[in-house]
């Protein structure tokens, strides 16, 4: 009769009953590339907060925009609008205003962003961050052609919209941004 042998588990091998055969190791796991985004189903690479393609935040399955268990914080108080070409931003720090369009003399900052994007007004809107960290959006009376929309929500011009963390804002079909950084819970919009 064959001997019987007993190996470590590091072995290959695998003995029994005076027959050896060979034992495929197990394959490591590929590293991650990603997760899906919940709300378009794309690969997003690893590590990244917001989908490039429909600004849902990544890493917390059902979270809505707005919620969870405290704002993101920036130096200074800064608001951020980060904008889904190429993930750009804009900065508002407190007291300021940003326009957003695509005229370079009415819009010096956001023009630079928005020059190339045909549906987005020369005249589109503004974005406030008042002193006590609120932030509110307005869309421009007869200037944003293709509407303004937060979260899905259409703005009526002249009408200040409250913004929260995690928010995103429509410029037209196909420019948009998040918005990062609010602090408060502003109640009431600016004068």
């Amino acid at each position: 009769m064959a001997e019987v042998h007993d190996w470590d588990d590091d072995d290959e091998w695998e003995v029994g009953a005076g027959v050896a055969s060979p034992v495929a190791a197990p394959r490591p796991s590929p590293p991650s590339v990603g997760e899906r985004c919940p709300g378009c189903r794309r690969v997003v690479p690893a590590g990244t907060a917001v989908c490039p393609a429909c600004l849902s935040p990544l890493g917390a399955p059902g979270r809505e925009p707005g919620t969870g268990p405290r704002p993101e914080r920036l130096a200074g108080g800064v608001l951020r609008l980060v904008f889904r070409a190429g993930g750009r931003h804009l900065d508002v720090p407190r007291g300021g205003e940003l326009r957003l369009g695509r005229s370079s003399s009415w819009a010096p900052e956001a023009a630079a962003i928005l020059a190339d994007e045909e549906t987005v007004s020369a005249r589109h809107a503004t974005v406030v961050h008042t002193a006590d960290g609120a932030a509110w959006v307005t869309e421009v009376a007869q200037g944003a052609t293709n509407g303004t929309r937060v979260n899905d929500r259409v703005l009526v011009p002249d009408r200040a919209v409250r913004l929260r963390n995690g928010d995103r804002v429509e410029l037209g079909p196909r420019a948009g941004f998040v918005v990062r950084g609010i602090e408060t819970e502003p109640t009431d919009p600016p004068a």
